[in-house]
Parts: structure tokens; C-alpha cells; sequence
């Protein structure tokens, strides 16, 4: 027998195989929920083809003014960031003189909060969250992360290691790299930029561009025509995701280009870029900055440029990541950590605090 099925009804059966609440939408818990399903399925493989087989299993249910792509690439960021996804520079495909990034699906680890709850980190081929059945109602999603709450008098961390997941130590989970200048880090670029020849030409070639007032972060990246100085760059590749770098330009052209991530750095590309343009940011005396708002029993940090996955990390630990509005990402800190937090994001990535 032939049924018509409804929209509601195909994302309620989709929110219900995921262990997601009952509901119709497609929210951000239903996004990470479905990457992380489709990666135990599919990675090792690059972060676009995870991003176009959800848009593409999801376009009859596509949402109008909603540009999915972009919205999917920004979870998969997300999910790098909160260590489900570990992500691979140099991969080498089919094709041997093709390098690219891939990203795999973390091994099911736990990292403990001194609160004493365990953020669950990781997936099984066959399960997105491979917890005992009895323990995955009491999982809590804050943005990306899923934290569990221990009971009362409950060895949480004891019973996570019987159960097969792998600890990590907050220090190796957060990664977070040693405090530097903006004048250093600048510094280093441009030192490095000068003992390179001519770069030559590269197709598709954008920069985020310093010059514009204005605090969207997608209207800064542009065509580099006309444009004179060094910027940070980025540009497609056939395989995996888009490659960044430092780049000096004369009336538009490309004359040198360092890329991201420069030998030897443990971090990703697009992490080294944004703390360096947030260093730009400052030495032009225009530092980016953050709004905090009032919440019970704490603050928000709504952020407006984005954080290298070392400092969403370490936001999501100290607090918890909440769903943003009119920004790219919010969290929420306690009050005896919000000082604290406020001087990391000063002293790490050069930002400042609008009240």
C-alpha cells in the first residue's frame, strides 16, 4: 500500500532513530546528531563529502532562505572542534600528487570536568552514541557536546572505562597553544613571508578583508581585486576542505603566500588563520569584540568571529555551548569563571568585551 508521508512525519522518525526528543524540527541537535551518524558510516573521507551527502539526503526537505551547505559545513566545524571528528592535513587519494583534509571519526573517549560530569566524545561505526542504553537519557547536548551527569555517589568515570571508552585528560583535550603577541605572531608571518619567491597564480583565490567596517565575518571574505597588504587567504581544493595561508598582495595579485598549517604546527589552517587575523584585528587597533548578557547563575558570551577549536573547547568545558542568536556561537560561563574567561579570550585571541 502506497502512503503519503509528510514532511513532520520523515523528520520525527529521523529525531526518533537518533535519540533525539520528540519533535518535527531540524535544529542544530538534529544536524550534529545526523554528521555524527553519517560519519561512523562514511569517514575516513573529506569534510565535503559528509557536508553534501546530508544536504543531498536532506533536499526535498530543504528549508526556504536557509542556505543547508553552509549551515552543515559550520557543524562539522563544530564537531572538529568538540573532538567528535579528529581532522587530517596531507591525506593522500587516489590520485598521489593530491594531497587533502580528511577527517575520521574520533574512538569513543570521555574527558572528565571537575564538576564531575564526563563529556562524551567520539563514535562506533554502527552507533553515534555507543553509551548502555540506560545511560542515554540522561545524556545532556549543549551545542555540540554531549555531557553526562553523574548520580549521586556514582564512580562515572569508573564505569565509562568498564564500558570501553578511552579517557583523555582535559589538558590534552583543549590544545590550547602558549600565549603570544599579535605583534609576534605578525611578526613571525611576515618574517616567513619574505624568505619566499613569487607565488604565482591561484584560482579562486578570497581574503578576508581588514579594511571593511563591519562585523559580519562572511561579508569580510572578498575577491582580492584592487587590494594592496597582506591578508589572510583561503582558496578550494578538489579534495577535502578549503586550504588557508598568509598572503601578500600588489593591486590584487598574489606576489608570496605562506599556507596553513605551516610543518610542524598541531594545529588546523583555518585555526592558525583566525587567531592570526584576530591579531591584525588588534594591531590595527580595531580588536574584535564579544557580547556578554546576564543569565542565572552566569553570563553569555556571544562570539562573532570564529574560535579556533582549542578556545571552543575550552569554553564548552569551563561552561557550555548554547544555541547563538544574531551571532556564530554563544556559551554560557559561570559566574566565579567569567573573569577568568574573559582574560583567556584577551590574552590567546586578542579579544575584547562589550557589555
Amino acid at each position: 500500500m502506497i502512503e503519503i508521508v509528510k514532511k513532520g512525519e520523515i523528520i520525527a522518525s529521523a529525531r526518533h532513530d537518533l535519540g533525539l526528543p520528540e519533535g518535527a524540527e531540524m535544529d542544530s541537535a538534529y544536524w550534529f546528531a545526523g554528521l555524527r551518524r553519517l560519519a561512523g558510516q562514511l569517514c575516513p573521507c573529506s569534510p565535503r563529502t559528509l557536508v553534501s551527502s546530508m544536504a543531498g539526503s536532506h533536499r526535498a526537505l530543504a528549508l526556504d532562505g536557509v542556505d543547508l551547505a553552509d549551515q552543515l559545513e559550520d557543524c562539522v566545524d563544530a564537531l572538529v572542534a568538540v573532538g567528535d571528528l579528529l581532522e587530517f592535513h596531507d591525506v593522500t587519494t587516489l590520485d598521489e600528487k593530491v594531497k587533502a583534509t580528511w577527517v575520521f571519526a574520533a574512538p569513543p573517549s570521555f574527558v572528565m570536568h571537575p564538576s564531575g560530569a564526563a563529556y562524551i566524545l567520539g563514535m562506533a561505526p554502527d552507533d553515534a552514541l555507543p553509551l548502555p542504553i540506560t545511560w542515554r537519557t540522561r545524556v545532556v547536548t549543549r551545542g555540540p557536546a554531549r555531557v553526562l551527569e553523574p548520580l549521586p555517589g556514582e564512580d562515572l568515570e569508573g564505569s565509562l572505562k568498564t564500558s570501553g571508552f578511552r579517557p583523555l585528560s582535559l589538558n590534552a583535550w583543549m590544545r590550547s597553544p602558549k600565549p603570544e603577541s599579535a605583534a609576534s605572531i605578525i611578526a613571525g608571518l611576515d618574517t616567513k613571508l619574505a624568505a619566499l619567491g613569487p607565488a604565482g597564480h591561484v584560482p579562486d583565490l578570497k581574503i578576508f578583508d581588514w579594511t571593511k567596517d563591519t562585523r559580519s565575518y562572511r561579508a569580510r571574505w572578498v575577491a582580492p581585486s584592487g587590494h594592496d597588504g597582506s591578508y589572510i587567504v583561503r582558496r578550494p581544493q578538489a579534495y577535502g576542505a578549503d586550504l588557508w595561508g598568509y598572503a601578500s598582495l600588489e593591486r590584487g595579485e598574489l606576489r608570496k603566500l605562506v599556507d596553513f598549517p605551516v610543518p610542524g604546527s598541531r594545529y588546523r589552517g583555518c585555526d592558525v588563520a583566525w587567531r592570526a587575523q584576530l591579531a591584525i584585528d588588534a594591531l590595527l587597533n580595531r580588536p574584535q569584540r564579544y557580547r556578554v548578557l546576564a543569565l542565572d547563575g552566569g553570563k553569555r558570551f556571544d562570539m562573532f568571529f570564529p574560535l579556533p577549536d582549542w578556545a571552543r573547547r575550552r569554553l564548552s568545558t569551563i561552561g557550555h555551548e548554547i544555541a547563538s542568536d544574531k551571532c556564530l556561537m554563544s556559551f554560557s560561563i559561570p559566574l566565579n569563571a567569567v573573569l577568568a574567561e574573559q582574560a583567556f579570550l584577551k590574552e590567546y585571541l586578542f579579544l575584547e568585551c562589550e557589555e
